[in-house]
């Protein structure tokens, strides 16, 4: 089998590994991404709450201008808790609105990393069941997953419960985030990854719960958490 063109840009060892998924002639071969700091640089999840609460949300602000530090507070004190809270605070939004607005901030989003979008449809494209997996708010990850090509049933995010079409702060179990992601696969997957790829502890669990992994970093910031776990335990790392 020749090399894909989208397999490239990564490292031998990744390549091997993807060139003997492909190979696997299996029922159903899974791959879960994560999104945030892995698809693209950033976080889509942040950007979109900074933007509510500049329209949207503003009466929040209003009440508590420290309202976006709390939320930095939460995040450093446990990913899961501050994650979850960022999609509490839309509580009373309309599920449409957000939707769409979601849909317009994945539209005009730059920070998209070809090679990874391009690894992404190489998958799908081939037979690869591919989800994502995001701590981020599920309307997002959903418009993301689309543009990149993934149905919106293939995208876990951080969900609420909606109660007559007003979103509410009821959280879905199990928030996918940190041991929660595996929780969140076993739950709408059904079956653990044969591939998972991350940039983060907080898609530790995820990966370690793979077959295979690819962590992925930054060229500058080598000495990132994961990618410390990734040399440590031999796992294949691609920086930008």
């Amino acid at each position: 089998m020749p090399q894909p063109e989208w397999l490239k840009p990564f490292p031998a060892a990744f390549r091997k590994t993807v060139t003997a998924l492909l190979r696997l002639r299996a029922e159903r071969r899974v791959a879960c991404f994560d999104a945030d700091g892995t698809l693209w640089t950033e976080d889509i999840g942040e950007s979109f709450l900074r933007w509510l609460l500049a329209g949207p949300l503003e009466h929040l602000v209003a009440a508590d201008p420290q309202v976006y530090e709390k939320y930095e507070e939460r995040v450093r004190r446990s990913l899961t808790d501050g994650y979850g809270w960022a999609v509490q605070l839309m509580a009373g939004l309309k599920e449409a609105d957000v939707a769409r607005w979601a849909k317009q901030h994945a539209a005009a989003w730059p920070n998209y990393r070809p090679a990874m979008l391009a690894l992404v449809r190489g998958l799908a494209a081939a037979g690869i069941e591919v989800w994502l997996v995001s701590a981020s708010n599920h309307w997002v990850v959903a418009a993301t997953g689309m543009r990149v090509g993934l149905p919106f049933e293939r995208t876990i995010g951080v969900r609420v419960e909606v109660d007559g079409g007003t979103i509410t702060d009821r959280i879905v179990q199990p928030m996918p985030c940190e041991g929660g992601k595996v929780l969140a696969i076993d739950k709408f997957i059904g079956r653990r990854p044969d591939l998972a790829v991350g940039d983060g502890l907080g898609d530790l669990a995820m990966l370690e719960s793979a077959a295979a992994q690819l962590c992925v970093g930054l060229k500058v910031r080598r000495d990132a958490p994961l990618l410390r776990v990734a040399k440590e335990r031999g796992w294949p790392v691609h920086l930008f």
